[in-house]
Formats: C-alpha cells, sequence, structure tokens
C-alpha cells in the first residue's frame, strides 16, 4: 500500500499505533472534525503524533515525537453531537520530517521506515521467547480487551516483525521506549529491546 509523502496529524499524549495492530479514537475537537472530514475525501490515512512531555529538549516538531505509524481508517460512526467514533490501522512505519500549518491540525511530511534482519536465527528464537513470556504470565496490558484470548492471538501473529509490534502496542507503556521501537529498521534490534523491557 503507498504512504503518501504529507500526513495529517492527530496530536496525543500517550497514544502510540504499530504497524498490524488497530486502536478506536474519539474525535470531538473541531479541528480534527474538518481533519477527519478532508480524510475521508481523500487516502483514508492520517497518523498519530505522540506529544512528547514539556521538558523535552527535542522540540523540533512543535512537541511531537517524529516517528509515528501511517494509520489506515478502516471503520467511522459520525454522532448525532458531531463527534465521531472510529478505528484506525496501523500499516507502516514512517518519520516525520517537517510540519505544515496550512490547516487547523498539522500536516506532516513523512518518509517511510523499512525493517531488515541480520541474523534469522536469533530473530526466531527471541520470536519464541516472547511468546513463551507471555503465554507464561497472566497479565494484560490495560489496553487490551480482558476477554481476548492471548494463546488465540499469538496463533494468528506469523512473523517475528508483527509479535514485535503487537507486543509493543499492547505490552510497552514507556514513552522513550515506544519512540525507540518505531523508529527501529532492524527487527533484532526491537526484539532485542521488547525482551529486555519484558524481563526488567
Amino acid at each position: 500500500m503507498r504512504i503518501p509523502d504529507k500526513l495529517p496529524i492527530i496530536a496525543l499524549p500517550n497514544t502510540y499505533l504499530f504497524p498490524s495492530t488497530s486502536i478506536p479514537l474519539h474525535i470531538f475537537e473541531h479541528k480534527y472534525r474538518e481533519m477527519l472530514s478532508d480524510v475521508i475525501a481523500g487516502d483514508r490515512m492520517f497518523c498519530i503524533g505522540a506529544v512528547q512531555r514539556s521538558e523535552s529538549s527535542n522540540d523540533y516538531l512543535d512537541n511531537i515525537y517524529p516517528y509515528s505509524t501511517a494509520g489506515l481508517l478502516r471503520a467511522c460512526v459520525v454522532n448525532k453531537n458531531g463527534t465521531s467514533n472510529l478505528m484506525l490501522e496501523g500499516i507502516k512505519r514512517v518519520k516525520i520530517t517537517e510540519l505544515e500549518y496550512k490547516k487547523p491540525y498539522k500536516i506532516g511530511h513523512v518518509q517511510e521506515i523499512n525493517s531488515n534482519t541480520n541474523d534469522v536465527d536469533w530473530v526466531r528464537s527471541a520470536d519464541k521467547k516472547i511468546r513463551s513470556i507471555l503465554l507464561g504470565n497472566s497479565f494484560l496490558h490495560e489496553n487490551m480487551n480482558p476477554e481476548m484470548d492471548i494463546n488465540q492471538l499469538l496463533e494468528s501473529i506469523e512473523t517475528p516483525e508483527e509479535i514485535a509490534d503487537f507486543v509493543s502496542q499492547y505490552f510497552i507503556s514507556n514513552q522513550l521506549t515506544l519512540q525507540k521501537l518505531l523508529s527501529l529498521e532492524s527487527i533484532d534490534e526491537r526484539l532485542e529491546l521488547i525482551l529486555k523491557s519484558l524481563l526488567d
């Protein structure tokens, strides 16, 4: 799927989306209602700009972290009061390199982040270890539906990259770690960081 060179951005604190995962969003601010209208009329894609803490020194993107995921609008219900409930599916990692302010909402110039693997055998081993950790613990991230069956979920995840994104979405909460996981091209490094986070 082609990712546009520019994507609308919805700026949200402590909110991340990873490829091959989905999150629900509630749109109520007028500027984002306009954004949603433009998105629906266009290619149905936008990204979440995770807002940095105010003490962060990295403010070249107006307090938005530079790494995100291009999201595809999969479903949208417009309520009588003008708000909307929607489901956004993560498609591809991107880096936001520049912001435009031609609309009430921000528009980001984005570059795709491609994935690579250095050691296939190690990646497969790390994948198995992460699955074992998840199956051996009864905890579930607060954002996950407690009725979800972790066994069925893991069976539906086919690749080490998908397991990395799944764990990042639902089991990692540290903002800096999440940004790092979005920024890394190496699947090996993502899995290594996830293992460290799960075992700490």
